[in-house]
């Protein structure tokens, strides 16, 4: 009785995750009109890799989920040593984008070419 509550429990928690990650499924081509519309290349560049400023972070090719979690800190409403990140002009950029526009935001720009390294091909199959 117990092993088939244990699998009943294992299945539940397998249809939870797959709900989770569809429910925050990225779009990149939304992302990329969100950028677009976002103005990011006037501060990060063209192609998001080469920022106008030496204190400018090049951001094209990074995880997304790093990606996604620093413009969500950004929107913090209460800063704090262990979260949010304080950047007025950041916080101002990404205000107006719900939590969805975050997710295809960062699945973009996650999927440029970053001069930063090469992927590691057999973990990051991006061209």
């Amino acid at each position: 009785m117990n092993h088939k509550l244990a699998r009943l429990s294992l299945l539940g928690v397998a249809a939870a995750l797959a709900g989770l990650s569809a429910a925050h499924a990225a779009d990149v081509q939304k992302g990329a009109e969100l950028v677009k519309e976002g103005g990011c290349i006037a501060c990060h560049g063209a192609g998001l890799d080469k920022p106008l400023a030496p204190t400018y972070p090049i951001i094209a090719g990074q995880p997304e989920s790093y990606l996604f979690h620093a413009l969500q800190q950004y929107q913090a409403k209460h800063q704090t040593p262990l979260y949010g990140r304080d950047n007025a002009i950041m916080a101002g950029m990404v205000a107006r984008f719900n939590t969805q526009d975050l997710h295809d935001i960062a699945a973009y720009v996650a999927s440029l070419k970053t001069p930063l390294y090469e992927p590691d091909m057999a973990r990051d199959p991006r061209p």
